[in-house]
């Protein structure tokens, strides 16, 4: 048995043209990139884990939903989620202050789900869940997991193996309730974004015993370091072992005025055997 699947987050389509390349023209190297990525090694799903605007945003001119009612949220599903080669799975991020009605709304999800695929469960939650729906600007309340939704889908299903996704994780910052979840032997890993990192670190032994790997997703948007950009994770699952590494697409801008390109790559590469 083989499986692959794509994890992205931190894409960004909104009202900035960073590195002076139209928003629009970015998400279009997305799309290529995920169609170049189908045709060289099929993957069956994507999992989408949130930022893919400003449409709520604290700083400078502000997220565009409050200021004048776009949601890039909404276009980007519109414009470019129908596009990609297989089916899709999406969880919002900070930049995503939707309410769960407006939420599915929008998107067709609710603000967390899980995803079973063959004897893997894939659980979405949702850790950016307060202050929904606001009404003054802001970057997102974090919260903790929700313990009762986390146990119930891992009491729904007591024999599928389990990797936990979501926008963010502060693990350390958790119940103990969740901390022994989070230690669970079917647990196999815990992938998230929201630092527009693509970096891979074990959980402290203090806060899991079982060291438990966090994998973090890297960004289609603005980084300041540009070896996480522009890229996305892929998630190869066998047998007993899984594989995930972060690719990099070309990509090619300006910062200060002065000119740079990426070339294609793939870095940040682990393997977890169970």
């Amino acid at each position: 048995m083989r499986k692959r699947i794509i994890i992205a987050s931190d894409i960004h389509y909104c009202q900035r043209n960073w590195y002076n390349v139209d928003s629009d023209a970015r998400m279009e190297q997305f799309i290529d990139a995920l169609q170049a990525e189908y045709e060289r090694d099929p993957y069956e799903m994507i999992l989408l884990l949130g930022d893919y605007s400003l449409d709520h945003w604290k700083w400078q001119e502000k997220g565009t939903y409050l200021t004048i009612g776009r949601s890039y949220t909404q276009e980007f599903v519109e414009k470019y989620c129908k596009r990609f080669p297989v089916p899709y799975y999406m969880i919002a991020g900070n930049h995503e202050q939707y309410g769960e009605e407006k939420w599915r709304e929008i998107t067709g999800f609710s603000r967390q789900f899980s995803v079973e695929s063959d004897g893997y469960l894939f659980v979405m939650l949702d850790t950016f869940a307060g202050d929904l729906d606001p009404v003054e600007h802001h970057d997102g309340v974090f919260t903790r997991i929700d313990a009762d939704y986390l146990r119930a889908q891992m009491e729904a299903y007591p024999n599928h193996k389990i990797i936990l996704c979501s926008h963010y994780f502060d693990i350390a910052g958790e119940s103990d309730e969740v901390k022994a979840m989070v230690d669970d032997e079917r647990v196999l890993c815990l992938f998230c974004g929201h630092t527009h990192g693509a970096n891979i670190f074990k959980l402290p032994e203090a806060v899991s015993p079982a060291r438990k790997r966090v994998i973090f997703t890297g960004t289609y948007g603005e980084c300041a370091n540009l070896s996480s950009m522009c890229g996305f994770r892929d998630l190869v699952i066998t047998d007993h072992e899984l594989t995930s590494s972060y690719y990099v697409y070309p990509f090619a801008g300006e910062i200060g005025g002065q000119p740079f390109t990426l070339g294609k790559a793939v870095k940040n590469s682990v393997k977890i055997e169970y």
